[in-house]
C-alpha cells in the first residue's frame, strides 16, 4: 500500500523532476565544453596562420630549417593536446551515456510503480463501485415496509 501513499507519491515526483533537472544541467555541461573545444580549435588555428605569416616574413634558409622542426614539435604537442582533449571528452560522454542509462533504468522503473499504482487503484476502486452497487441491490431488493396504521 505504499504506492498509494501520498508522501511516496510527492517523493517520486520530486524524484522525476530532480533526475530532469540533473539531465538538462548534464546537456548544457556538454554543449558548452563542445563549445569550448570549438572555440579553442579556432584559436588555435588563427595563432597558427598568424605565426606562420609572421615567421614566413622573417626567416633566411637556415632559420626556415630550425623553424620547420619547432613546427613539427609544436604540432605534435597540438595533436598530443587535442588527443588528449578527445579522450577527456570521451570519457565525459561515456560517463553522461551511463548516466543517461543509469536515468533511463530509473524513469522505466518508476513508470512501472505508476502503472502497477494505477492498476491497484482501479481494481480498488471497481471493488468500491461493486460494493456499492451490491449494496444498492440490496437494498432495492427488499421490501419496503410501511406501517399503516387505520386506527
Amino acid at each position: 500500500m505504499a504506492e498509494s501513499d501520498p508522501k511516496h507519491l510527492k517523493i517520486t515526483l520530486s524524484n522525476r523532476e530532480s533526475a530532469a533537472r540533473s539531465k538538462a544541467k548534464k546537456a548544457l555541461h556538454e554543449s558548452e565544453l563542445e563549445d569550448k573545444v570549438e572555440t579553442l580549435e579556432t584559436q588555435i588555428d588563427i595563432l597558427t596562420a598568424e605565426l606562420k605569416l609572421e615567421k614566413r616574413g622573417r626567416m633566411t634558409a637556415d632559420d626556415e630549417c630550425v623553424q620547420f622542426r619547432i613546427r613539427l614539435h609544436a604540432g605534435e604537442a597540438h595533436a598530443r593536446l587535442r588527443e588528449d582533449l578527445i579522450q577527456q571528452l570521451n570519457g565525459e560522454v561515456r560517463r553522461l551515456i551511463e548516466e543517461a542509462s543509469v536515468q533511463r533504468e530509473e524513469m522505466s522503473r518508476l513508470r512501472e510503480e505508476v502503472c502497477e499504482y494505477r492498476r491497484r487503484e482501479s481494481e480498488r476502486m471497481n471493488a468500491n463501485m461493486l460494493d456499492q452497487l451490491n449494496i444498492n441491490q440490496q437494498f432495492q431488493e427488499k421490501p419496503q415496509q410501511t406501517n399503516y396504521n387505520f386506527e
